[in-house]
């Protein structure tokens, strides 16, 4: 038996568990499996994504038509309203259910994250397993100050105290038409007033850095007024800086003296370093309302000062400045109720576990590895029918046979090459061409589907845009023949000839 087949996706620098758990891996285990790490762009050209054996996800990045196994470690504890406790979520609970019903584990921090993303989800207790996440055990590194020095060269970590400001995201590029709470954007904070040179001074009299990251769905929006405030004291960090620099948000999150916040759960991480947290709760209400909030009453579960303007928001930096243990026994109330585990070896619990699972279920993985293969060999020999028949003339025919395929199985490449040679060959080339741009946006990997473009292009006489369409199948061409076409294609069409 080959090697099984473990793929784990990562999306952003923000906090990825897969990140950190794929840097865990362990020589045994890196030589026992076939272990893979996809960014978003690597999945989305993967064109053998669907062979896995075992999927690990965090944000349910990928679900396979077929019987695999799924592990879900999520990016966060759940504090927000999400799913179906998201008082605007528009997906259907039987949608939801059926994503979460695919997971075999789930892994959780504790008892209390069992119950809250399972009124979330609607899953199963059977699928949770309390491990802690991956991404937490580097927040007791001993370099997460040498690496945001490495980060932001300019800061001063030596002599000053450094504060992340993290808020949850109000507005997404995702759903850019829901808006979650009601804060004021005119200044970061979302204060009703804000004296921006004033606050400059505090934080330089203090010898204070601000460190400003937006999560990753907003930092598109707020490109502007990031840089407007951008100074001395105040540094912007965005997930680009920190991918170019090899590091993930949590490899330097552990060098923050004071974290503050609103409502996101960066700061159920943040309390196992036992150190400070302020909250700025300026559209509670607001929040509660459109969003909702899993955890109430608001004030107990976020265990810090609650500063609402920018009086308030100095005055409890000073105190903590001072005063380190001011709300000490309240972090620690929260912190014991959501985390079971307060160490840094959640990566090796994981692994463990998973490694676990999989010896457990060795003989079925090999079973369904044989299914998954017969079914791509007789999808094969459907199409090569299909293909038969267009080649034959056959259009009613193969037009009938392609809805047949589509009712036991998901449209891929071929069939999508077959629908748009069937409009070509009913002289219908825009249909064509259409057919073949869905085809691609669905899987862009394949290359066929752009040569097929570029085919009915020059076929309808537009050479600017064959061109265009053979260049790019030839920069993306794993196939010979098909190589060899395609440079014969755009000399003769570059020539005029």
């Amino acid at each position: 038996m080959h090697k099984i087949k473990i793929t784990m996706f990562h999306l952003s620098s923000s906090g990825s568990n897969n990140y950190y758990l794929y840097r865990a891996a362990t020589k045994e285990l890196l030589a026992k499996y076939d272990i893979e790490l996809l960014t978003d762009r690597q999945a989305l050209y993967n064109r053998y994504i669907d062979h896995s054996d075992v999927y690990i996800t965090t944000h349910g990045e990928y679900s396979s038509d077929y019987d695999k196994i799924n592990i879900d470690m999520w990016h966060g504890f759940p504090l927000k309203g999400m799913a179906k406790m998201d008082k605007q979520e528009e997906i259907s609970d039987t949608h939801i259910h059926e994503h979460w019903a695919k997971m075999d584990m789930i892994m959780s921090y504790s008892s209390l994250y069992n119950t809250a993303m399972n009124a979330c989800n609607g899953g199963n207790i059977s699928q949770y397993r309390i491990t802690g996440l991956p991404r937490n055990d580097a927040l007791f590194s001993l370099h997460s100050k040498k690496n945001l020095k490495k980060l932001l060269p300019k800061i001063n970590i030596d002599t000053g105290s450094v504060i992340f400001f993290m808020p949850t995201f109000r507005k997404s590029f995702v759903t850019p038409d829901k808006l979650e709470g009601g804060k004021n954007f005119s200044n970061i904070f979302g204060f009703s007033e804000m004296h921006q040179q004033n606050f400059i001074e505090f934080l330089k009299e203090n010898d204070i850095t601000l460190v400003v990251k937006l999560h990753p769905f907003e930092e598109k929006y707020f490109t502007e007024e990031l840089n407007a405030i951008s100074s001395e004291h105040i540094v912007i960090l965005n997930d680009n800086l920190l991918s170019q620099n090899g590091m993930d948000l949590y490899d330097i999150l552990g060098s923050a003296d004071i974290l503050i916040t609103d409502y996101s759960s960066v700061y159920i991480d943040y309390l196992l370093l036992e150190r400070p947290i302020l909250f700025l709760p300026t559209d509670l209400e607001e929040y509660k309302g459109n969003r909702g909030l899993l955890f109430e009453p608001y004030d107990f579960w976020a265990p810090g000062p609650k500063a609402t303007t920018q009086h308030e928001l100095q005055n409890a930096i000073s105190r903590f400045l001072t005063e380190p243990d001011w709300y000490k026994q309240e972090r620690s109330t929260i912190l014991t109720l959501c985390h079971k585990y307060q160490d840094h070896h959640s990566a090796s619990r994981v692994w463990e576990l998973i490694d676990q699972y999989i010896e457990e279920h060795r003989e079925i993985i090999q079973q369904n590895r044989e299914i998954f293969h017969k079914h791509k060999q007789l999808q094969s020999q459907i199409k090569t029918k299909i293909n038969e028949m267009i080649e034959l003339g056959q259009i009613a025919q193969a037009n009938q046979a392609i809805q047949q395929y589509l009712k036991d199985n998901a449209a891929d490449p071929e069939i999508y090459a077959m629908n748009g040679m069937l409009h070509l060959l009913n002289n219908n080339p825009r249909e064509a061409i259409e057919t073949f741009e869905i085809g691609h946006r669905q899987f862009p990997w394949d290359e066929d589907l752009i040569y097929n473009t570029g085919y009915v292009y020059e076929w309808i006489g537009d050479k600017t845009s064959a061109l265009i369409h053979y260049q790019k199948a030839l920069d993306q061409s794993t196939q010979p023949k098909l190589t060899s076409l395609l440079l014969e294609k755009l000399s003769t069409l570059s020539s005029g000839s």
